[in-house]
Order: structure tokens, then C-alpha cells, then sequence
């Protein structure tokens, strides 16, 4: 190589200093540090809505935001959010061709596409067009110190004040064609001119005196300048389209070409700029990425390699972003975004690049240091590698000659003086020559007794013994007969791993019988297996790895966990997935120099310190080629550098390199579903008003109540191995862990109101956040309201109320019924007590009266010439004829009374019977001048009892003509009711009958005070109505109108037994 070197030099002269050197540099530092870039890529598959990005950035929150030819998108580390532009809502953004981004002290993003100048309101989700500016292509966007708006487009400068409004376009003849403006550190503003040119950007406009940052170098096509970049301390970087970049000083106002050409003497079209550090630059080309350090003057340039999935993934990078952590993220035309994190851990890689130097295999199984420092590497897919320290290049020793390794499978590695020995799977054993590559011999059971051809591990003790480990047992190797013996303090066993210990003990593994160990010089021997349910025994049969920490104490690593022995107790203490390893197959263990264990494992990598039981796990999301490691596959360097294989390559790292993760991760809300639904913003049924992301309460009826939250720490680097914790303060007051998701599910919340809180644990597994929080209120629904409740409340009362009243009401109604049916009772009784009473007498006069009637009536037939006599017998006859009409009444009364009293329903002309009685009592009423009318026809045929007829007639009769004062009318009613009923209505226009006295008067004994001068037994209207119901009829007293009484009497014209009825 330096002859190579020496020669271009010579050759090249003093022009070709000015390229070549720089690029003999990019070249060299290129090949050695290339695998030191992993990239982790994001494109569609992953959610990106298009591979080509124009523009990125971070905002103040620490969202990433990419601007893409088919939309907007910003990314929380797990997933895209995409905005592109809908015709039909005037708040998205006014195209999908995203050409510049960028965020002010102010918070507010300003986004340019190819349809103007949009600004987007976080809160809201929504894009408002600064309709100043012109429909066409944004290109660049900066801010000044006093918050205005600096923009270019076609080559046009705009000033835009968002306060004021104030707007300014700088399109005047002589102005300069503007391509790139930035910002530096001081507050200044600088523009680049498509002449080459940069200026000082002045409140009126850009200055007039320019710097030519093309007038002292090679000659070009054009003077293109693509982009400007504050490099800080003064300087500003100058991108070009045909000259590479350039480093202008704006104190001096020089320049000098620090990249023009890449290796192959391609020209440079420079796209972006980022600063990662101090000294370091990143350059975005069209060539790939350039890494500039600014102290030495030394390039790497990152190019696709199509070999290695770590590499950039396009060679025309079009923008940079450095996010809060220090990552870096680089968005290309056709790859989509490239991501090289902050190496909080230095993982060096190791794996198959088919064309390129590299390791042979990915299935790496042991790893082994010769005397020259180089290191060997035994594959069990691809055979053995040597790795030369000093120059990184492999060397691959296959099986296609027979002086070469007799198998591509390799389980065992010894360094034997400056001799390799090789043990393969069933191929035996090759020794090999370190120094000159070449294998000098071969052994296999059948020439040389070892015990088995598939040859595990080795061990050289502190005695130079060299003992073999197969899966038949364990060999001593004779040297001086080139032969092998076997080891009669083993048993045949299938052994997995051999270590000698500080005592001279050795300790043998094995596949399934636990570890046994024997003292070569003592003879001592044990074993040690493990047993189901006795405490202390060996954690797993299967032994991989067995060491002895700077403590002498020895380890053992199963597939059952990592065990401690107690040599005075003979027992073990396992660790285990319960004390936070990721998997109990435990595959190597290496001690740095910090006393911690670095354990590989089937799921990750695992730093334990067992001083206090820390344990932190690493993954492919830290760096790692993969998570599972493979057996028999761990070294550490006499420097502390430590090397594990895997199924998939190699990783070195120094655990001293490595970072510790103080980044204090913001955490954010960033999704809101309902039944799996997302909600909108301002949406008809949504109660979301503003993002998710800035609502601090968020008011859910009770049909919303089952809800799930998505959630996201802003931290890049090892997103998969970020840990969750949430609580529902009102619901539950414990923290719920997630390790695997970022989603929070919720099912039928009870009304009320909750308190959501959410943090995050950083890559390296520490709590280091600000949490979030949101308040949920669940509405209850109309019938469970507090108005509700306050309705029911009321109504409850009121019913309360109302059953008391009733209660009480029914209580006094029923206190009064019994009071009335004791009265009733008591009237009863009376009245029982006056029929008796009046019965009896009526029976104890009506003889004697019967008696004294008929010797009067002879007296009188006697008498009739003497006038005087004659008229007081007459009047004595009255008043006889009057008491035995009374005691008939009364015994009448009596029957009706009484069980068993029925009537004798014959036809008969009604009319004939009332005419009868109207003409009885006619006397009586001229007698008081009475008007005394009947109003009937001349027949109609009813069935009834005559004699209960006439009763009731005489009755209404004598009522009326007795408390008439001018008037009595009797009337016969026909054809009632279709010819069913027959009426007959007496009027008198006597004292009016109250309305409350209208059923009173028809109880027995019932007199009218004001009636009290007229004489009468108040049994005449009882017993006519007794009679009426006995002809299932009724009699009452009508409404009073016409000032007149009306007793209605209402009778069948038929009844239900006729003609022959008997009492």
C-alpha cells in the first residue's frame, strides 16, 4: 500500500496534492472504520409514506418530522403519522411534495411544499396558509431573532412577520438569485446566490458586498451553491452542487475547498449538513455520507453497501437531523430514513459480507487469542477464520484441500505453543501451524484412541496436560506417543466444557449429567447434578460454561440458570429469569474489570453485578447482531475487550466504552381510541377538541367508557427496549408494567373522574422521564345524573309523601268506617230495637183497634140522625182508619226487611192505578186548595204487585199532597229504556230537598226539620223504595230544577217471573 501511494504521489505532482491526498485519506480511514456505522433503516414497509425525504427535523416536544415527495410524517420512535393534503378539508397541507421544514423559538412548524408556505398548529393537528406567500415551491426556511420568516422560493427572497404580518419580497432588479439561507449562533442571517456567492442578510434585504467562495478554486461547470450550514465558532459550511463543500470564515471572510472529489474522482453534489459533536461534521451527498472532523481534517465516507444490512441505504442523502440524544438521522432519495443512534453501547460487528472482508460464518462457536494477538474463530457453518488484529483483514481456512481443516463444523479451539488444535463435529482433530497457516496433522479415533471423533472442548491445565473433551468421554493427549489416553477419572459421558480451577481441580460439563470434577495430582473427585425439588443442587444438567471470578469463586452456566457454588455447604444458589435474566440458558460468562458479569444468553446479552443483583439486559435493539448468542463462545483480551459469537456473527465491545443513558425521556399521549376507534379532532361525536397529545382533560359520556391510550417516550435508540408503567388513579393505585407494548386498555369505566399518568424507563433500564397525564371524565348517563339523581330524589320524596298521606288518609278512612260501622251498628241496633219496639206495639194495637172499629161503624149506622155524635165518631173513624194504616205500614216495612218476602207480578194497567190513587187523594188536595194534576195515558200494561204498587202510589201521594204548598203533578212516563222501563214522576213544590239530604230521606225514621210541623212516621218513603227494588226498580229523588221536588219512581215492564208468583 505505501509503495502504492508512494508512487500516485510522484506521479501526481503539485496539483494532484490538492484532491488526491484527501481522497487517499476518505479512502483508507473509509476501509478501516466502515463497520464501525450501523445504521438502522426506516422506509414504507415500515410506515414511512415514501422512500424519497427531502427534509427533517426534531421539534421542541422531540417528535421527528419527515418530508417526504408523498407527504408529511412524523414518527414518535414506533410508528408514522402521515399528513398529506385533502381536497376537501381546508385545514390540511396544501400538497404532499414537502420540500422544507422548520421550527422557531416560538414552537410553531413551518412547512413548505409546492403549494406555498403552510404553519401547523400542534394543538389542533391542522395546516393554516400564509396567503401572502406564493403558490409555488418553499425551498428553504429560516427564523430571525425577532421571530420573522425567511424564505425562498424560485429562487426569490421572502420576509414574513407572523405577528405583525408585516411581508416583504426581494424580487427587485439586481437582486440576487437566492438558493440556501441560514442562521448562525450570533443571530446573523446569511443567504447563498446561484453566483457563487454568500451574504450577510441584512432587516432590508441582503447585503450588497458578497464573498466569491469560487474565485480561488478549480475550474467548474457552474458556481451552484446548494446549501449553507452554521459550523459554529464563525465558520459556515458551503455546500455545492459541483465542487463538494466548502468552509467559510465569516470573521476573515476566506474560504478553503475541504472535499471536492470522492475516491473515484467523481464530483460532489453536497445536499445537507449536520454537526454531531464538536469537531465532527456529517455531509449529505450525492455520493453518500461524508464524516468530517474538523480538527484533523480527515474524512469517512459511508457509502450503501449492498452486502451489509448495516450500511446507508442509498447514496443520495438528502437531509440530516440530530435529535436530542445525539443520533443522527439521514433521509435519501430512494432509501428512505438511515438512523445511527447515540452509542450509549459500542458494539463492534462481526458477520458474513459475501465479496468483502469479512468473517467466514454466522453460527460463531469458539473464539480462542494465539501469542501474536491475533484472533481465531471457529464457525460451525463456514469454518475456521483468523482475524489479524493489527490490519482487521480475515483470513478463511475452508475444507477444499486435504492439508486444510477437515470439517467447516468447528466446536473446539485450543492455542497449544504455536499450534492451533481443532476440534471438529465427527471429523476428528487437525493441529494446525499459527505462524504459517499450515495444518501439520490429523487425529480421529480410529488411528490415534481418542474416544470419539466429534471432539467438544479443551483444556491445557497448569501442569501443560492437554485433555480433549468428546461426547464419549475425556482424553489426555501423549506426546511423546503422539497418542491419546483416556482419562480414567471421568466417566464416559458426553462433556461440554473443561476448566481448571486456583485448586488444580478440574471441572468437567456435560450435555445431560451435571458437572463432574476430579484433582489429577490428589485424585479427589465429585459430582455435582441437578435434582427436582432439593434445594441447592445445580440449577440445569446441560452445563455450557465454567469459571472462576477474581474472587475465586466459581460459576457454573446452565440452561437452568447461573449457579454460585458454596464449597463449605456443597451447594449452589441459581439465578434465574425471577431475578430478572432474560432467559435461563445461560450460553458464557466473561468479568470486566469492574467485577460485573457479562453473561451471554438465549435472549440478549446481560450485565450482572452480583455484588448487588443489577442485572441489565442488552439486545439487537442496543446494537447487537442478534439476541441469541451460541455455546462455548466468549473471550476477553489481555486490554478487557470482550468477543461473544452468535448464530449470526461476532460482537466485541470494552464495557469501559460505554455510555450511561441520562436522558431524560419525554413521554406523550399519542393516541385515544374508543371501541377501537380513534378520535378526531373536532369531530361531530368526538370530544377531543385539541390533540390528544396537548388535552389535559378529556370528558367521555358513559357509551365512551371502554377506551384504550397509546403512549410513546421520545427516545430513539433502543425504542424495543423501552419499559412502560401506567396508572389509573381512581380505578387502581398500583403501577401496571409493560415491556412489550405501548397501549393501555380500559373496559366499562364506571362514571366518575380518573387521573391517567404514564412513564417510561430509558434504553439503559433506568426511570428517567416526565411522565404524562390526563384527566378522564366519564359522564353518567341522563338517568344516573346528578340532575337525575336530584329528579329522582324528588320524585322519591314526593312518593314518600304521598304513601304517607295515603297511608294516613287510609288509616282515617278506614278509622271512620269503623267508626261508622260501629254507628251503623249502633243505628242498626236501635232501629232493630225501634221495628221491634213499633212491630210490637203495632201488633198489641191493631187488635184492639179492629176491636173498636166495628161496634163504631154499627154505633154510627145508628146514630146517623144525630149530627153532632155522628161527625166525632166520623173523626174518631179517621184517626182509627189512620193508626191501623200505620201499623200495616210498619208490619209492611217489617217484611220487606226480612228474608222470604216476595211479591205477586200480575199484568195490570198502570194507568188505571195511578188514576186510582190520584182520585184518593184528590180530596185531600182541593181540601188545600191545591192544584192537583195528573198527566197519564189511558192504558199501559206492566207486571207488578198491585198491592206494593198502591202502596208506593199512596206513599209519593201523601208525601206530596202533605208538603205541597200550591202544587202537585203526577205523571206515567212510557217507553223508557227501548220499552223496558215505565216511570212515574210525583212533583210537589213543597220545602226544596237539599242535595245532601236527597238520599237520606229514604232511610227508616228519617224526618226534614223544616217538614217537623206535618205529622208522619218517616217509614212511608223507605218502605216504597224497598218495594221499588223488590220489582227491581228504584225510586229517587231528582235533581232539583224548576224549584220543584221530583220523586221518580222506575219500573220494569216485565219481570223475570210472571202471572202465578205467591208470597
Amino acid at each position: 500500500m505505501s509503495k502504492f501511494v508512494s508512487a500516485i504521489m510522484k506521479f501526481a505532482g503539485c496539483y494532484m496534492k490538492h484532491w488526491l491526498l484527501p481522497m487517499l485519506l476518505i479512502f483508507g480511514i473509509s476501509f478501516a472504520k466502515s463497520q464501525s456505522y450501523y445504521f438502522t433503516h426506516y422506509q414504507v414497509e415500515n410506515g414511512l409514506s415514501n422512500n424519497a425525504v427531502i427534509c427533517s427535523l426534531q421539534d421542541h416536544n422531540g417528535f421527528l418530522w419527515f418530508g417526504t415527495k408523498d407527504g408529511l410524517n412524523r414518527f414518535d420512535g414506533y410508528s408514522f403519522k402521515i399528513f398529506r393534503n385533502d381536497a376537501d378539508d381546508s385545514t390540511s397541507v396544501g400538497s404532499n411534495y414537502i420540500y422544507s421544514l422548520h421550527e422557531g423559538p416560538a414552537g410553531i412548524l413551518w412547512v413548505g411544499c409546492d403549494r406555498g408556505l403552510f404553519a401547523y398548529d400542534a394543538t389542533t393537528e391542522s395546516f393554516h396558509r400564509i396567503s401572502k406567500a406564493p403558490v409555488t415551491e418553499i425551498l428553504d426556511i429560516q427564523e430571525d431573532s425577532t421571530g420573522a420568516i425567511w424564505f425562498i422560493s424560485r429562487l426569490v427572497l421572502y420576509y414574513y412577520h407572523p405577528k405583525t404580518g408585516a411581508f416583504k419580497i426581494f424580487d427587485q432588479p439586481g437582486h440576487l438569485n437566492v438558493s440556501s439561507v441560514c442562521a448562525t449562533a450570533n443571530g446573523d442571517l446569511w443567504i447563498s446566490s446561484s453566483a457563487g456567492t454568500i451574504h450577510r442578510l441584512l432587516q432590508d434585504g441582503p447585503s450588497t458586498t458578497g464573498y466569491n467562495v469560487f474565485d480561488h478554486s478549480g475550474p467548474g461547470v457552474n458556481n451552484w451553491i446548494e446549501k449553507i450550514y452554521d459550523a459554529g465558532n464563525g465558520n459556515i459550511l458551503v455546500g455545492t452542487s459541483k465542487q463538494g463543500a466548502k468552509l467559510f470564515d465569516t470573521r476573515t471572510g476566506l474560504y478553503k475547498d475541504i472535499l471536492n472529489h470522492t475516491a473515484d474522482e467523481q464530483e460532489i453534489f453536497v445536499r445537507d449538513f449536520i454537526r454531531q459533536s464538536d469537531n465532527e461534521y456529517w455531509i449529505a451527498t450525492e455520493s453518500g455520507v461524508f464524516i468530517y472532523d474538523n480538527s484533523t481534517g480527515k474524512y469517512i465516507n459511508l457509502k450503501k453497501n449492498y452486502n451489509n444490512p448495516y450500511s446507508i441505504s442509498d447514496n443520495a442523502v438528502y437531509t440530516f437531523c440530530c435529535d436530542k440524544e445525539g443520533g443522527i438521522w439521514a433521509g435519501t432519495y430512494f432509501g428512505g430514513i438511515n438512523y445511527y443512534p447515540k452509542q450509549y453501547t459500542s458494539f463492534k460487528k462481526f458477520f458474513p459480507q459475501s465479496g468483502s472482508n469479512a468473517i467466514s460464518g454466522n453460527a460463531v462457536r469458539e473464539i480462542v487469542r494465539d501469542n501474536e494477538g491475533n484472533l481465531w474463530i471457529g464457525t460451525e457453518d463456514a469454518g475456521l477464520n483468523k482475524l489479524q488484529m493489527s490490519s482487521g483483514i480475515f483470513t478463511h481456512f475452508n475444507t477444499s484441500s486435504p492439508r486444510h481443516v477437515s470439517s467447516s463444523n468447528i466446536h473446539g479451539l485450543l492455542v497449544y505453543g504455536n499450534e492451533l488444535w481443532v476440534g471438529t463435529f465427527h471429523r476428528g482433530l487437525d493441529v494446525l501451524d499459527i505462524r504459517t497457516g499450515r495444518f501439520l496433522r490429523h487425529y480421529s479415533a480410529a488411528t490415534h484412541n481418542l474416544r470419539s471423533d466429534f471432539i467438544y472442548c479443551f483444556l491445557k491445565t497448569k501442569q501443560g496436560k492437554l485433555v480433549v473433551g468428546t461426547d464419549r468421554g475425556l482424553s489426555y493427549y501423549n506426546k511423546q506417543k503422539d497418542n491419546f489416553d483416556f482419562v480414567e477419572a471421568a466417566p464416559e459421558n458426553f462433556y461440554t466444557i473443561l476448566y481448571e480451577d486456583h485448586l488444580g481441580n478440574v471441572w468437567a460439563g456435560t450435555y445431560a449429567d451435571g458437572v463432574h470434577w476430579f484433582n489429577p495430582q490428589t485424585g479427589a473427585n465429585g459430582h455435582f447434578r441437578y435434582e427436582p425439588g432439593k434445594p441447592g443442587s445445580l440449577g440445569g444438567n446441560r452445563v455450557n460454561w465454567i469459571f472462576e471470578d477474581s474472587q475465586q469463586q466459581l460459576w457454573i452456566a446452565t440452561e437452568g440458570g447461573l449457579c454460585k457454588l458454596d464449597p463449605s455447604r456443597q451447594q449452589f444458589t441459581t439465578y434465574t429469569t425471577k431475578n430478572g435474566f432474560p432467559s435461563n440458558i445461560m450460553y458464557a460468562v466473561l468479568e470486566d474489570g469492574q467485577n460485573n458479569f457479562w453473561v451471554s444468553t438465549s435472549k440478549g446479552l446481560v450485565r450482572f453485578t452480583p455484588a448487588n443483583g443489577n442485572i441489565t439486559v442488552f439486545t439487537r435493539a442496543h446494537g447487537l447482531l442478534n439476541d441469541q448468542f451460541n455455546y462455548n463462545s466468549a473471550y476477553k483480551d489481555p486490554k478487557g475487550r470482550m468477543y461473544f459469537g452468535s448464530v449470526k456473527g461476532m460482537i466485541s465491545f470494552h464495557p469501559d466504552e460505554f455510555i450511561k443513558n441520562d436522558f431524560v425521556l419525554p413521554v406523550y399521549i399519542t393516541g385515544f381510541q374508543v371501541y377501537d376507534k380513534e378520535l378526531a379532532i373536532n369531530k361531530e361525536g368526538s370530544p377531543l377538541q385539541k390533540s390528544i397529545t396537548y388535552t389535559h382533560t378529556i370528558t367521555l359520556t358513559h357509551n365512551q367508557s371502554s377506551f384504550s391510550i397509546d403512549f410513546a417516550a421520545l427516545s430513539y435508540t433502543a425504542p424495543d427496549m423501552t419499559e412502560y408503567a401506567y396508572k389509573m388513579e381512581g380505578l387502581n393505585k398500583d403501577w401496571s408494567y409493560l415491556k412489550t407494548n405501548r397501549k393501555a386498555y380500559f373496559t366499562k369505566l364506571s362514571p366518575g373522574t380518573y387521573i391517567f399518568t404514564v412513564k417510561a424507563s430509558n434504553s439503559g433500564g433506568e426511570w428517567k422521564c416526565e411522565p404524562a397525564s390526563l384527566v378522564i371524565k366519564i359522564l353518567p348517563p341522563v338517568w344516573a345524573s346528578v340532575w337525575a339523581y336530584l329528579l329522582y330524589a324528588l320524585v322519591i320524596t314526593a312518593i314518600v309523601l304521598f304513601l304517607i298521606r295515603s297511608y294516613h288518609r287510609r288509616t282515617e278512612e278506614k278509622n271512620r268506617r269503623k267508626l261508622e260501622i260501629l254507628e251503623h251498628e249502633k243505628e242498626k241496633e236501635i232501629y232493630q230495637a225501634k221495628i221491634e219496639f213499633f212491630t210490637n206495639v203495632a201488633h198489641e194495637v191493631r187488635t184492639p183497634l179492629t176491636l173498636i172499629k166495628g161496634p163504631m161503624e154499627k154505633v154510627m149506622k145508628q146514630i146517623d140522625s144525630v149530627p153532632a155524635v155522628s161527625n166525632n165518631l166520623q173523626i174518631m173513624k179517621r184517626n182509627i182508619d189512620r193508626l191501623l194504616d200505620l201499623t200495616t205500614q210498619l208490619l209492611d216495612f217489617r217484611k220487606t226487611e226480612t228474608k222470604g218476602f216476595s211479591l205477586n207480578f200480575v199484568k195490570a194497567n198502570i194507568a188505571d192505578l195511578i188514576t186510582d190513587a190520584y182520585i184518593r187523594f184528590k180530596p185531600a188536595a182541593e181540601q188545600k186548595r191545591l192544584s192537583f194534576t195528573l198527566e197519564s195515558p189511558t192504558l199501559f200494561n206492566a207486571y207488578v204487585d198491585t198491592e206494593a204498587f198502591n202502596k208506593i202510589m199512596s206513599n209519593l201521594l201523601d208525601n206530596a199532597v202533605k208538603y205541597a204548598e200550591r202544587k202537585v203533578h203526577i205523571k206515567l212516563v212510557t217507553g223508557c229504556e227501548q220499552d223496558t222501563l215505565f216511570r212515574v214522576e210525583v212533583e210537589n213544590d213543597g220545602y226544596l230537598i237539599p242535595p245532601d239530604m236527597k238520599e237520606k230521606i229514604f232511610e227508616s225514621f228519617f224526618r226534614i226539620k223544616e217538614n217537623g210541623k206535618q205529622s208522619g212516621t218517616g217509614i212511608g218513603l223507605a218502605l216504597s223504595r224497598s218495594l221499588a227494588e223488590l220489582h227491581k226498580g228504584t225510586l229517587c229523588l231528582k235533581e232539583p230544577g224548576g224549584n220543584m221536588n221530583v220523586f221518580v219512581l222506575a219500573l220494569p215492564v216485565h219481570q223475570e217471573i210472571e202471572f202465578n208468583l205467591s208470597r
